[in-house]
Formats: structure tokens, C-alpha cells, sequence
């Protein structure tokens, strides 16, 4: 804190009364860093913003409001650090703006605006869901998004039994020809799992 001193003398009639003295303090205005000063997450996952500030004030404290776009979660807060689940409400990237304002003493900075992406996770479905072939045969089984996210991918894992020809793979169908390897039915089981934008369903 800075103060600036006035020594304030009255006058009339050419006769100057007593002087006297005021005192005002001036507290300083802390600033505020984001790091990171923006960020990208998955549908679901958590932010994870710290707060600080570099021109030296001390005991400076944070609070936010947050405009949201295709985001849903917590709209206030304070502290030194923003870490809220967000969640995508449509088939496209939302945005969650943060807007900072750092305080000491009554005393407020300048705000600065932090803005979360926040990508949906794609769905996958399967058609069919289950196959029965003839050992020999292909399998065909087609992936698709249903709720809209653009651009999903689908990679999957395979546990076989009794059977060979399964393996894990990507793609947009399954198409692998099986065996039976014994007088018994086997099974070949596909864990699929849907991927867009970094983010998996």
C-alpha cells in the first residue's frame, strides 16, 4: 500500500487558518494468471486451472463467473484453483468462459477470461449385436455413432474361445473369418470402443 499525505491550509481575507493533514492510503490491485490460460477436455473429465499472481501483491483471492455454450456444470466459485466437472450437453465442442477477478482488501484487479473446450464422447453401436456364423465364415458387423458426434473412430479388443481368427483391430466393421477349433460352439468377444477428438465414448 502506497499513501498520499495532503496538508490542506484554509484562507480568507488574506488570513490563513491552522493546516491540516490527510492521509489517504492507496492499496494496490492484484493481477491474475491462468495456467493454462486456456484448455481442451473431454466430456466428463475435470479442469484443472491454476490461479496466481505476478506482480506482487500479497493474499490476493479469486473468484469466477463462468457463460457457458453446450456446457453444463457449476456457473460461480472462488479459490486458487477452478476444478469442475464439465460436461458436454450437445453433439459438438461446448465452452465454458471463465471470467477472473482477483481482490485484496476490497480492492479489485482486472479480470481476464479463460475458456474451457469441452469435446462430447461419441457413442458406438453395433448392428448386429450378435452374430451367429459358420465356422470358416466372416463375421459382419458394421459400427456407427448414434448420437452424433462427427469424425467417431471405434478400435476394439477380442477375447476368443474355442475359436481363431479373432483380433483386435480399428475400423468401421468387423470383418474377420472364424474358426471353430474344437466339436463345440466358440465365441469370439469384441470390446469396441468409440474415439473422436481425443475423447473416448
Amino acid at each position: 500500500a502506497g499513501t498520499a499525505t495532503y496538508t490542506i491550509t484554509p484562507a480568507a481575507n488574506g488570513c490563513n487558518g491552522t493546516p491540516i493533514v490527510v492521509v489517504v492510503t492507496v492499496n494496490p490491485a492484484p493481477n491474475v494468471v491462468a495456467l493454462p490460460a486456456s484448455q481442451t477436455i473431454c466430456s466428463g473429465a475435470t479442469t484443472g486451472i491454476a490461479l496466481s499472481t505476478t506482480n506482487g501483491v500479497a493474499g490476493a483471492t479469486y473468484s469466477w463467473t463462468r457463460v457457458d455454450a453446450g456446457v453444463s456444470g457449476v456457473l460461480v466459485g472462488s479459490g486458487a484453483a477452478i476444478n469442475e466437472t464439465l460436461t458436454a450437453t450437445g453433439s459438438t465442442a461446448g465452452t465454458a468462459t471463465y471470467t477472473i477477478t482477483p481482490s485484496v482488501g476490497g480492492c479489485n484487479g482486472v479480470p481476464i477470461n479463460v475458456i474451457v473446450t469441452v469435446n462430447p464422447l461419441p457413442d458406438v453401436v453395433a448392428a448386429p449385436i450378435a452374430e451367429a456364423i459358420c465356422s470358416g465364415a466372416t463375421s459382419n458387423i458394421n459400427l456407427s455413432t448414434s448420437n452424433g458426434v462427427v469424425g467417431a473412430t471405434y478400435s476394439w479388443t477380442v477375447v476368443q474361445s474355442n475359436v481363431s481368427g479373432a483380433t483386435s483391430g480399428f475400423g468401421t466393421s468387423i470383418n474377420q473369418t472364424l474358426t471353430a477349433t474344437t466339436s463345440n460352439a466358440g465365441t469370439a468377444t469384441y470390446t469396441i470402443t468409440p474415439a473422436a477428438n481425443g475423447c473416448n465414448g
